[in-house]
């Protein structure tokens, strides 16, 4: 199975534990995923090249990043979900352990903002 590492750092494993961030990329924001150690330092280095190209920071609202973790994690889940992956059922089980909990979560804290949104009305 691929292993996605962070981008920043290459040192982290970030299949179950990735943090959505933004870069610039050729005066366009792209949205990539860093590891925890990594997302603070990441975000500002957003913040100032935002500033610095004239594009202005605007953070990422928190329903988009749920949105674009859930699908990294859903592409992830996907991968094991293959059928040339020779892996026998408790196996993909056991290797999709961490990130359905990580997928579950970001599902948690959807429903929480929406509640919270709702309450809010």
């Amino acid at each position: 199975m691929r292993i996605y590492r962070c981008p920043r750092c290459r040192a982290e494993d970030i299949s179950a534990d990735a943090h959505p961030t933004r870069v610039i990329d050729n005066g366009t924001a792209r949205v990539v995923f860093v590891c925890r150690n990594c997302y603070r330092a990441a975000e500002l280095e957003f913040r100032i090249a935002s500033q610095a190209a004239d594009l202005g920071y605007v953070p990422l609202e928190t329903s988009t990043a749920l949105d674009l973790l859930a699908a990294f994690y859903r592409e992830r889940l996907a991968e094991y979900d293959d059928p040339d992956v020779l892996m026998d059922d408790v196996d993909r089980y056991a290797a999709t352990a961490r990130i359905r909990a990580a997928l579950e979560s970001v599902a948690h804290e959807g429903r929480r903002d929406e509640a919270d949104l709702d309450s809010a009305r």
